[in-house]
């Protein structure tokens, strides 16, 4: 998302396309903004009818949902028509809104994706302990203050960089670049250790001891040959629920690893990189909000036979 070392952004490429390249692109990123557009709203409004879906954990789901769906309705859009239209075709404002709002939801997704660790984490190791910290108000008020946060964080450092965006053609995003090194720098060092080591540790830790409990559950449902009580049954839903969202975190992170990859490597070349490598980091990147719902639904059958009866009356009101 960043261009880090250079000031200057590459030519302008965009009009040396063939047709067919043009029209694959914008039809690829089409496809992707309608899943994600579509799959995360269809989730929200499956846990919205269903009350037993209603749970803690849902509301951190439903977070990472919203998030997609801003990510899909502001940034995705607006890089659609720089692709049809060969330019940037929106002015200077509209620039500074999406790659500030690129930067702002991804981050604030993967904040949103530690604490779900996190709790995952109590309510597999620590149920009792877990309880205490989470009810769905606590909940709530962690969800507002972490978004406010990360904007907080995220604005500070752009008005005290003296950094600014501008449109990158071979991403067809909006990108950050800075004044000089020393700041791109200090941004560097502050992304790496806030927004990309801290969470990753912490990440792996709550899931290392989420792996080792269910390990020990596992064997001890099995030492007690399949004999269990009503909080054996409780565990096995957690477990289950546990995975689902270890699966979601996988999938966020293989979209984006990729990604931070490029952005390092881009700092520390004097060239370009081929523009079908920018545009693949585009189009992972913007791949990592449509996941969320898709995985969640396919995973979990309640929300999967929710989704289902939603498109089948969308098809049979059409």
């Amino acid at each position: 998302m960043s261009n880090i070392s250079l000031e200057t952004v590459p030519e302008n490429v965009l009009g040396s396309r063939n047709l067919a390249q043009k029209i694959v692109e914008i039809c690829l990123l089409f496809i992707i903004n309608v899943l994600a557009l579509g799959g995360n709203v269809l989730v929200c409004i499956t846990i919205y009818r269903k009350r037993v879906l209603r749970t803690i954990t849902n509301m951190f789901i439903v977070t990472l949902c919203v998030t997609d769906i801003l990510l899909a309705s502001i940034a995705m859009p607006l890089t659609l028509g720089s692709l049809i239209m060969d330019h940037w075709p929106f002015g200077e404002l509209v620039c500074q809104i999406q790659g500030f709002s690129i930067h702002l939801l991804v981050f604030q997704s993967l904040q949103i994706i530690t604490i779900t660790a996190s709790n995952r984490n109590l309510n597999v190791v620590r149920p009792h302990f877990y309880k205490r910290i989470f009810t769905k108000l606590k909940t709530l008020l962690i969800i507002i203050a972490i978004s406010l946060f990360t904007a907080v964080i995220m604005g500070t450092l752009v008005i005290s960089l003296s950094s600014r965006y501008v449109f990158h053609p071979r991403k067809a995003i909006c990108v950050m670049t800075f004044p000089s090194i020393e700041h791109s720098r200090r941004f560097t060092i502050i992304f790496s250790i806030f927004f990309v080591a801290l969470p990753a540790v912490v990440i792996l830790a709550c899931y290392a001891r989420v792996l080792h409990t269910i390990r020990t559950h596992r064997r001890e449902y099995e030492t007690a040959r399949g004999e269990h009580d009503s909080r054996s049954i409780l565990s096995r839903e957690e477990v289950k629920l546990s995975k689902i969202v270890f699966i979601i975190i996988l999938g966020f992170s293989l979209c984006w690893i990729p990604c931070v990859i490029i952005d390092i490597a881009d700092t520390t070349q004097t060239k370009w990189f081929p523009r079908e490598v920018y545009m693949f980091y585009t189009f992972l990147a913007y791949t990592s909000a449509v996941l969320n719902p898709w995985i969640y639904g396919f995973m979990n059958k309640m929300v999967r036979k929710e989704m289902y009866h939603l498109l089948t009356l969308c098809r049979i009101r059409s």
